[in-house]
């Protein structure tokens, strides 16, 4: 039987389990916010840590060259610079850095990561850049690559080229006679060299130390068709189909008619 003199000490003990209680829901509340708060905060800082590092490589991939005043975006996509002529010559940059092989099979495995794709060769061979890239540069590209990667990103470019992985001057020839056995359109060459061909030997071209082929220019179809499927110097090799045969017989018709006037 509850008397007015026991009662009291069981109001109290009530009393100190619902302190009790209390406190313990308060420390777990506590303990589960600053977890959140911690987790929240690494995330911030991984996500500051990679928008920096996107942004880092976004810059160097848009960089102009202080050689000859070429960039990466001038050739290749990220996805927003398609409305550039030459973007659909060359392999698009997104995913880059999960590739399986760059360069028709001339760079691959680890190499691709380590060269950020191949643009340590783009760098020094096309850019002329003096200094190679460094390993943070490299690693701001990679990041940079995957921050504009899509679900249908491939894992490796393929296209048909007698210069990857080592040139073919064997092939070369059978392509020479190939093309010059073919009838150019001089007026269609115009319009494919503007597109391919304009940006660096275009009259409104702003790059730099580019050899002028229309002033006492000596060249033949021969040599015309050595340059576009082999490069030369800072000048990087079209493959086919994006430049067909055709198309480099429409050039070379164009470019010799022009210097014949």
């Amino acid at each position: 039987m509850i008397t007015k003199k026991n009662l009291i000490p069981l109001l109290y003990l009530l009393f100190m389990i619902i302190i009790s209680s209390a406190v313990a829901s308060c420390n777990k509340e506590e303990k589960t916010t600053d977890i959140k708060e911690k987790k929240d905060a690494q995330k911030e800082t991984k996500t500051t840590t990679g928008t920096a590092n996107n942004s880092a490589g976004k810059e160097l991939f848009y960089k102009k060259s202080s050689e000859n005043n070429i960039a990466c975006a001038d050739c290749h996509s990220d996805g927003t610079n398609k409305s550039n002529p030459l973007t659909k010559y060359f392999s698009d940059i997104q995913g880059a850095d999960k590739r399986t092989s760059t360069f028709m099979g001339k760079i691959t495995g680890e190499e691709v990561k380590k060269t950020a794709g191949g643009a340590t060769l783009c760098w020094e061979s096309y850019e002329k850049m003096k200094t190679p890239l460094t390993d943070e540069q490299i690693k701001s590209l990679n990041e940079y690559y995957a921050s504009v990667a899509t679900a249908n990103s491939p894992a490796e470019i393929k296209y048909e080229t007698i210069a990857l992985p080592v040139k073919d001057k064997a092939k070369l020839k059978n392509v020479q006679k190939l093309i010059m056995g073919l009838k150019g359109d001089p007026v269609k060459g115009e319009q494919t060299f503007n597109n391919s061909c304009g940006f660096c030997h275009g009259e409104k071209s702003t790059v730099k130390k580019v050899p002028t082929i229309f002033e006492e220019f000596d060249g033949n179809v021969k040599s015309i068709v050595y340059n576009i499927r082999f490069g030369d110097g800072a000048m990087p090799f079209f493959h086919g189909p994006s430049l067909t045969d055709q198309d480099v017989a429409d050039i070379s018709a164009f470019v010799i008619e022009k210097n014949s006037k």
